[in-house]
């Protein structure tokens, strides 16, 4: 049995989900995600920094831009509290 073809040249657009738009589950998601964030972001960062600093770095590196201004170039350190052989000093204020 056939029926032809779902898309067919020609034929007029009749509807559907318009660009951008994000379904039901995606929404409820976020906003799930934005509220248990509001609740426990920032101390879930400083743990996954102490405890898993690889994965931390690696969040790091995903959310920051991966280019910089030359002119006003940007120094980012990450402080977990926890020193390391090798490690230089923190920078003036950061203690």
């Amino acid at each position: 049995m056939t029926f032809g073809k779902p898309f067919e040249p020609g034929r007029e657009k009749t509807g559907g989900r318009q660009k951008g738009t994000r379904n039901k589950i995606s929404e409820a998601f976020l906003k799930d995600l934005h509220s248990e964030w509001e609740r426990s972001g920032p101390a879930t960062l400083k743990i996954l920094a102490m405890e898993i600093p690889g994965v931390f770095a690696g969040l790091v590196a995903k959310v920051l831009p991966t280019a910089f201004d030359d002119e006003y170039p940007t120094r980012i350190t990450i402080v977990t509290g926890v020193p390391r052989v090798g490690d230089p000093s923190p920078p003036p204020g950061i203690s």
